[in-house]
């Protein structure tokens, strides 16, 4: 395959895979933030709005630290790469990981672990407590050195 058509099968899928997370938030707020609202919320990428359950909110605050609540960024987003693994996930912030880590009991090997990857039996129980917290994006890996796109490119944020 040549080079050019290498690049317009990459911009397709860049394409598709804009369109597939356009469920995700134009803009993240902070826990603190969106706990003082009177309706939590953030708008979507296609313009719709996503809210978020204050009960949920409020159970949150008992997984950090209230001097974090500012860095918190929600929701949270868990990538899923189908090209990795049927139900293998991961979280690429630091401070998302330290919160699921605990929600979990899960120990993680640093307080500064940066991705942390996510198996199915996880997803479930972090869905079925927080179920406005946590929102999926798709990615796929699209270099052949093993490098992926930065992640504004996939449509994810």
């Amino acid at each position: 395959m040549s080079s050019q058509e290498e690049s317009i099968i990459k911009g397709l899928i860049v394409s598709e895979l804009r369109i597939v997370n356009k469920h995700l938030p134009r803009e993240r707020l902070s826990l603190h933030k969106l706990i003082n609202m009177d309706i939590p919320h953030v708008v979507l990428r296609d313009g719709t709005v996503h809210f978020f359950r204050k009960t949920e909110l409020k159970m949150l605050c008992n997984y950090i630290e209230k001097d974090e609540w500012d860095r918190l960024l929600l929701p949270i987003i868990i990538i899923i790469r189908p090209d990795i693994d049927n139900g293998v996930a991961f979280v690429e912030d630091a401070l998302a990981v330290k919160v699921i880590s605990r929600i979990l009991g899960i120990p993680v090997p640093s307080e500064n672990m940066k991705r942390f990857t996510l198996h199915k039996p996880y997803l479930s129980i972090l869905r079925s407590q927080f179920d406005t917290i946590f929102q999926y994006a798709i990615s796929i890996e699209l270099e052949k050195d093993g490098g992926e796109l930065p992640i504004d490119q996939h449509g994810l944020m």
